[in-house]
């Protein structure tokens, strides 16, 4: 089942990458894994590119901007858009949440920033 789901999302990533082949010279791409410890959540904040969120273990839930909260389970994929403020918290408190993010930077390559000015909830 997890292999599964892990091609779809590498389909899905393939998909962005395609769709955006003609602009993307002067792109850079990341591929991060974030851990939080149980009950922590990540500050607010946003970056300047597209974000895909897969979720490989633990339960959680995104809180972002203009979005319902989403709850996350591993093989849960979520995006974000460019400059969405957003925060990532672990809802055990008892297991690590951890997701790998894939993000496109925009020419550049910024990087993330606090989102104070965007309150979310």
């Amino acid at each position: 089942m997890k292999l599964t789901i892990l091609a779809i999302f590498v389909m899905v990533l393939g998909f962005f990458a395609i769709a955006d082949a003609a602009g993307a010279e002067g792109r850079e791409w990341k591929v991060v894994t974030v851990e939080l410890a149980p009950g922590k959540a990540d500050e607010r904040h946003f970056n300047p590119g597209v974000e895909l969120v897969y979720v490989l273990e633990g339960t959680g839930y995104l809180e972002a901007a203009g979005k319902p909260k989403v709850a996350l389970n591993p093989g849960a994929v979520t995006t974000l858009q460019p400059k969405q403020g957003h925060v990532l918290k672990n809802a055990s408190q008892t297991r690590p949440l951890k997701v790998l993010v894939v993000l496109r930077l925009p020419n550049g390559g910024a990087k993330r920033q606090p989102a104070f000015e965007q309150p979310i909830f």
